[in-house]
C-alpha cells in the first residue's frame, strides 16, 4: 500500500485487498450515523460544474434485507467476541434498521483493528443515535481495556427543540490497539483570570508562579540523605523527606540527574530555582509560565462563543481551534457532514507520530487527509461516493498543491 493513496469503492474491500496488517498509526472514521436521512452536496462540491440542483452523495438509511441477513449470519459464524456482541444486539434490537447498520459496521471495525500498528489508535466519530451500540462493538473488537476516552465535541450552535434539550454534540470514541500506544499530551492555554490570580509579572515580562506551596518534600521521613536537614530546614522533624519535582529537574543540565538529593537542592538554589524567604516554613520553588504551559486537554472539546480575550495571551476564544463550521464559514465546501480542519489536526497531533500513517475509510470531503498532509503525516483515504473523491482531489490541490498521479495515488475499485 503506497503512502498518500486515495481509493473510491467499498472500504471493506479496499481494506481487505490493499491495506497491510499493522501498517497504520491512526484511524479516524466518520461513518454514517444511522440518521435515517439522505445527504446531498452542492453541484460544485459534487464535481458537476454549475448545474442547478443538489446531488445525492450518500444515504444513511438502513434496512434489514436478505443481503444484510447473510452478512449477519457470517458474523455469528465467527464464534468470537464480535459474534457474541451482535447476538446480544439482536436480542435487544430485533432485526431492523439499527441491527442492519451495526451489521455493516462490525466487519469494518474488525478490519480497522487488523491494519492498526500495536502502537496505533482509532477515533470513531458518531452521535447519540448509535454511539452506545458502537461502543459495544468496539469493546468486542479491541477489548474493553483498550478504551481510552469518550470525547464530547460541540458540533453546532444552539438548537431549541420543544420537548427535549438541544442536541449540539457529537461523540468521539477513542480506542488503542494495545496498552503501548502513541500519545502526545496536548494542553489548553490557561485562562487569563487563572494567570492573574496565580502568577505575578516580573519586570522582565515573565510570569512567576506565586502559589506553589510546599512541593519540595514528600510524605514520610527517610533515613537517607533525603531526610537530612538542608539550609536550616529539617524535613524529618515533620515526618517528611526532600523530593525534587520534575518541573525543576527538567530545567537543569543533564549532569543534574547524577547528583545526590542535597546537592540537587544546592544546584537549584544557585541557579535561582529555589528561594528561601525570611520566616517561611519551607523553601519555595521558583516556577515561570512557559509558552506551552496549560491544562491537559479534557474530554470535552467545546468552542465557547464570545470568550475571545479570556484566554491568556490569545485573542481567540476557548477551544477556538475546534470550533464548528458556521453556514458561511470560508472552510465550508457544501459537502454534508464536513468537519473542521482544526478538529482533525488536534486528533492527529495527539495520536499519530510525525511521518506516521493516517487512514480515513469514510473520507468524505477529505478533511482528515488534508490535515495529515499539512502536519507531515502520510495518509490513505477511501470513500464509495464519486462526489466525495472529486471534492477531496480538488481540495488536495487547492489547499496542499497536490496533483493526482504525481503527488499521490488514486484508484477506483469495486
Amino acid at each position: 500500500m503506497p503512502a498518500n493513496s486515495l481509493y473510491t469503492g467499498d472500504n471493506l474491500n479496499v481494506l481487505r485487498q490493499r491495506v497491510l496488517a499493522e501498517s497504520v498509526d491512526l484511524v479516524y472514521l466518520d461513518p454514517p450515523f444511522n440518521s435515517r436521512s439522505n445527504y446531498y452536496a452542492s453541484p460544485r462540491s459534487a464535481g458537476t460544474g454549475n448545474r442547478a440542483g443538489r446531488v445525492r452523495v450518500f444515504g444513511d438509511v438502513w434496512r434489514w434485507d436478505k443481503r444484510i441477513e447473510k452478512e449477519f449470519a457470517r458474523l455469528l459464524a465467527g464464534n468470537n467476541r464480535i459474534a457474541q456482541a451482535m447476538a446480544a444486539c439482536r436480542t435487544l434490537l430485533n432485526e431492523g434498521a439499527m441491527l442492519a447498520y451495526l451489521t455493516m459496521m462490525a466487519p469494518r471495525l474488525g478490519e480497522l483493528h487488523r491494519v492498526l500498528k500495536p502502537t496505533g489508535s482509532l477515533y470513531l466519530h458518531c452521535d447519540p443515535s448509535a454511539s452506545h451500540y458502537l461502543r459495544v462493538l468496539l469493546d468486542a473488537v479491541f477489548g474493553p481495556s483498550q478504551f481510552r476516552n469518550e470525547i464530547i465535541w460541540r458540533r453546532t450552535g444552539c438548537h431549541g427543540p420543544r420537548r427535549s434539550f438541544g442536541p449540539i454534540h457529537d461523540t468521539l470514541l477513542f480506542y488503542s490497539k494495545t496498552a503501548d500506544y502513541f500519545f502526545c499530551l496536548a494542553r489548553r492555554p490557561y485562562m487569563r483570570g487563572h494567570v492573574t490570580r496565580r502568577y505575578c509579572q516580573e519586570s522582565s515580562g515573565r510570569y512567576k508562579f506565586t502559589s506553589g506551596g510546599n512541593v519540595l518534600t514528600g510524605a514520610r521521613g527517610t533515613n537517607g540523605d533525603s531526610g537530612k536537614p538542608w539550609r536550616g530546614f529539617d524535613p524529618a522533624a515533620r515526618n517528611r523527606h526532600w523530593a525534587v519535582p520534575g518541573f525543576l529537574a527538567e530545567q537543569m543540565p543533564a549532569a543534574f540527574d547524577q547528583l545526590g538529593v542535597l546537592d540537587k537542592l544546592d544546584a537549584l538554589y544557585e541557579a535561582g530555582f529555589i528561594e528561601i524567604r525570611p520566616g517561611a516554613a519551607w523553601p519555595v520553588p521558583v516556577r515561570h509560565l512557559k509558552i506551552d504551559d496549560g491544562q491537559p486537554l479534557p474530554d470535552i472539546w467545546s468552542y465557547q462563543p464570545y470568550t475571545e480575550g479570556t484566554v491568556h495571551e490569545s485573542s481567540k476564544g476557548i477551544d477556538a481551534d475546534v470550533a464548528w463550521l458556521g453556514p458561511t464559514d470560508p472552510e465550508r465546501h457544501g459537502y454534508p457532514t464536513q468537519k473542521p480542519l482544526g478538529l482533525l489536526e488536534r486528533i492527529i497531533r495527539s495520536s499519530c507520530p510525525e511521518g506516521g500513517m493516517v487512514l480515513d475509510p469514510f473520507c468524505g470531503s477529505g478533511t482528515a487527509l488534508i490535515a495529515a498532509q499539512q502536519l507531515q503525516r502520510r495518509w490513505v483515504g477511501i470513500d464509495a461516493a464519486k462526489a466525495a473523491i472529486a471534492l477531496t482531489k480538488r481540495r488536495l490541490f487547492d489547499v496542499c498543491g497536490l496533483k493526482a498521479r504525481r503527488d499521490y495515488g488514486w484508484q477506483a475499485t469495486r
